[in-house]
């Protein structure tokens, strides 16, 4: 009973590590989105205000 219980505590903290996991790989990811969103707008911005002076 006792090897049972360590077996699905073992197995649930890796489900759990598994999932925080997935939860970090995707907020770096929408990072990298946002940042070259980011850099496209001051470019952008970099262009229009050359543009116009």
């Amino acid at each position: 009973m006792r090897t049972v219980f360590a077996l699905l505590a073992i197995g649930g903290a890796a489900a759990w590590i598994v999932a925080l996991q997935r939860r970090l790989s995707a907020a770096q990811m929408r990072g990298d989105m946002y940042r070259d969103i980011a850099v496209r707008l001051d470019r952008q911005l970099a262009e229009h205000s050359a543009q116009g002076s």
